[in-house]
């Protein structure tokens, strides 16, 4: 994880604890590829609030990195935030 998703879990009040409960239940709603791998924007709802986690799926190291974890914006995705509007 970067350290700029464990400054976004920070700032949304989630602990790291949390965070991965929450990822046990994560879905892929997006997957594009990349150099070297596949972009994929992730959702859960087991959390307090729907979060959207950016992961990067690094075929060459053998590794899924998170860039970034963010509440969705309700005004950009659909009711279940699985689409973008």
């Amino acid at each position: 994880m970067s350290e700029h998703a464990f400054d976004k879990l920070r700032a949304i009040d989630c602990t790291f604890a949390e965070f991965t409960v929450a990822c046990r239940q994560a879905v892929v709603i997006e997957e594009s590829d990349v150099v070297d791998g596949v972009k994929e924007v992730v959702l859960t709802v087991a959390w307090v609030r729907p979060l959207h986690m950016v992961v990067i799926v690094d075929l060459m190291r053998e590794e899924d990195r998170i860039v970034t974890i963010y509440e969705p914006d309700p005004r950009r995705w659909s009711s279940d935030f699985r689409r973008r509007l």
